[in-house]
């Protein structure tokens, strides 16, 4: 296990303050990852960082969409103007990825995220 999954407060210390963090899913029709099980381990992370994570909810901070397939319909069909993650199918923002880096992947741009909104960049 990396060191970025220790507990590094990055939630705690962002001055913009993010307060909740979102998973929202698709339906699940074509389902190429196991998004529940990914779900549950960045969630647990997460929350070892000092963020609160929702799920489905659009009025979050922050949003990881978390589609099963490529069809992305969990951003597809979001009307959210939060800033977000998408991971569709085995890919997060796009770039292809193992299904076991997924956590990583995500992580690691929820923290580059937190750490621009931190400096005072917002995209």
């Amino acid at each position: 296990m990396s060191s970025f999954h220790r507990h590094c407060g990055c939630c705690e210390k962002t001055k913009m303050g993010i307060k909740n963090i979102s998973i929202t899913f698709c339906g699940g029709c074509n389902p190429r990852i196991d998004r529940g099980s990914l779900a549950k381990k960045v969630s647990e992370l997460m929350v070892t960082q000092g963020c609160t994570v929702v799920f489905n909810r659009p009025d979050a901070d922050f949003i990881i969409y978390i589609s099963g397939c490529s069809a992305n319909c969990a951003w597809r069909y979001s009307k959210a103007q939060a800033a977000h993650i998408i991971v569709a199918g085995a890919a997060v923002d796009s770039i292809a990825a193992a299904e076991t880096e997924l956590v990583s992947k995500i992580m690691h741009r929820v923290r580059d995220y937190l750490e621009r909104l931190e400096n005072g960049v917002s995209k």
